[in-house]
């Protein structure tokens, strides 16, 4: 008895259900990728004050920046910095920057630039933030913990401008020198 094996029944047909499988599995991804690309963006939603605000700046209102660029603590601001609760906390850095020269540098971006929205957008924020060494989240020597965004000073807010200073002397005091 000598020939050919027997011709296996189904394994072309196994073989064509697994491609088929296979390429619809790909046309899916192709599908949920397409949109992704093609959705639109959510809006971002500010409270009423941010959006004037924002709508009344300029693009002189970019990036301002104070302190000494090569200062251990680095802040980022982002914001619309004519609300007078941002004022607060801008004049306070200020002050901070004149009573201890050297410590810090700050850089204050206005929000609704479409560099600064791109930046906290690929951070994960919509609203007003501030970021110490890369860090927006504390915990105060009182035991409270604190998130430096949205708007401070209020009974509901995640901080207080002040806050912002506590957190500056914790970290100057882990400084050498």
């Amino acid at each position: 008895m000598t020939g050919s094996p027997p011709a296996r029944r189904g394994s072309g047909r196994v073989f064509g259900i697994v491609v088929g499988v296979l390429a619809a599995v790909l046309v899916a991804q192709g599908c949920y990728l397409l949109y992704l690309w093609l959705k639109p963006k959510p809006q971002v939603e500010r409270p009423t004050e941010a959006q004037a605000a924002i709508a009344a700046g300029t693009s002189e209102n970019a990036t301002t920046t104070f302190g000494d660029p090569k200062a251990p603590i680095k802040i980022e601001f982002y914001a619309p910095l004519t609300l007078p609760w941002h004022e607060k906390t801008i004049g306070l850095l200020r002050d901070y920057d004149k009573q201890h020269p050297g410590r810090i540098f700050a850089k204050l971006m206005w929000i609704g630039n479409s560099e600064a929205d791109a930046e906290m957008e690929k951070r994960g924020f919509t609203c007003a933030v501030i970021f110490i060494n890369g860090q927006h989240q504390f915990k105060l020597p009182d035991g409270r913990s604190v998130d430096l965004q949205k708007k401070p000073n209020t009974a509901d807010s995640f901080y207080n401008s002040e806050d912002v200073i506590t957190i500056l002397g914790q970290m100057a005091e882990k400084q050498p020198g």
